[in-house]
């Protein structure tokens, strides 16, 4: 999948894809698996929607069910993108839940509780969220911290702050703005919002991005073997930096997003959305190691978390069930992803 723009050739159709296996070496299935790395999510998520069919009936195919579900897919899918991107580059960001919630918070204290221009508003408050990517990025590639850690003392800061700027309150937008019509108007005819639509584009951006640019192609080379890939001429800071502005902008946006269908923010808004997130994109093909992963198979991911949790609460189970339900599974999806990179003769 990765482009031409490799320097010297330095990550290839297969690697960039997450693929193939070498010759002689591994199954013909586990190559074919490795390379189409999205095919076991989407057979995992048909099964989930034919097992819940099979429990809720006609209920799970309703309007309601399926605005529910591309409703709390969408913005996850939209955070798991940046987190993809990040992975894939070989670091993570635990501070995306909190940057969910505060990037809204920021932007709505500005313009319904100050009354500031909505649209400068939104500027500044996006702005705010790329400028937590800058710090993550600056503070890990300078000072050669776990990115772990950083992003960790980032969830910490960030909380503080949504409990100082909101106060355990709940902010509110009565009144009809076009900034909230353009990122979560309902599409007219449907029982979908406009959070679906912005999910699609986003994803295929980064999708072109990585598979068709040398931007694309440093990322999973940064991620596959950093020595070598800097060896190449390959700034590997720098697309470290530029995947943690990335992952913080798109959970800041999916935040205010969220806030614009729902007309409501809490400080509590983008709790576990991190873990979410990083979920979404390892059932999806991501690796934890990094040099591996797909956008779609995250969309995929997320559209399964979201059927998941939908699918529980029609058939009756207790809310609480569906952390535990999602760790296991992202146990067992991840000792898969080993096993098959073994077999396929590649690391996961």
């Amino acid at each position: 999948m990765a482009s031409d723009a490799s320097p010297a050739g330095l990550v290839t159709n297969g690697s960039a894809s997450g693929g193939g296996t070498p010759s002689g070496t591994g199954s013909w299935h586990a190559g074919v698996l490795a390379r189409l790395r999205e095919f076991g999510p989407a057979i995992g998520l048909i099964l989930v929607l034919l097992v819940f069919t099979a429990i809720a009936g006609q209920k799970m195919w309703s309007t309601q069910t399926m605005s529910a579900i591309s409703t709390v897919a969408s913005t996850v899918a939209i955070v798991a993108v940046g987190v993809t991107l990040l992975m894939i580059c070989g670091e993570f960001d635990l501070s995306v839940g909190q940057n969910f919630a505060f990037t809204p918070i920021v932007w709505t204290t500005l313009f319904v509780t100050n009354g500031m221009n909505e649209w400068l508003a939104l500027a500044i408050a996006l702005g705010c969220a790329a400028f937590v990517g800058v710090v993550n990025g600056w503070v890990t590639t300078h000072f050669r911290i776990p990115s772990f850690i950083t992003t960790l003392g980032m969830f910490f800061v960030l909380q503080g702050l949504n409990n100082l700027l909101i106060s355990g309150r709940q902010l509110i937008a009565f009144e009809e703005y076009p900034s909230l019509d353009l990122l979560g108007a309902k599409l007219p005819g449907t029982p979908f919002y406009l959070p679906l639509i912005w999910m699609f584009l986003i994803a295929t951006i980064a999708w072109f991005v990585l598979t068709r640019t040398r931007i694309g192609n440093w990322t999973y080379a940064t991620g596959g073997k950093v020595g070598p890939a800097k060896a190449m001429g390959v700034p590997t800071d720098r697309v470290k930096r530029i995947n943690f502005i990335a992952c913080s902008f798109l959970a800041g946006l999916a935040g205010c997003m969220q806030f614009a269908y729902v007309r409501g923010i809490t400080q509590g808004q983008g709790d576990k959305y991190e873990l979410f997130a990083i979920t979404a994109a390892v059932i999806g093909g991501t690796s934890l190691f990094g040099g591996v992963g797909t956008i779609w198979g995250s969309i995929i991911g997320a559209f399964l978390l979201a059927t998941i949790q939908i699918g529980l609460v029609l058939s009756g189970a207790p809310g609480s069930f569906y952390v535990t339900f999602i760790g296991l599974m992202l146990v067992i999806v991840v000792i898969a992803n080993v096993r098959l990179a073994r077999s396929g003769g590649r690391q996961a």
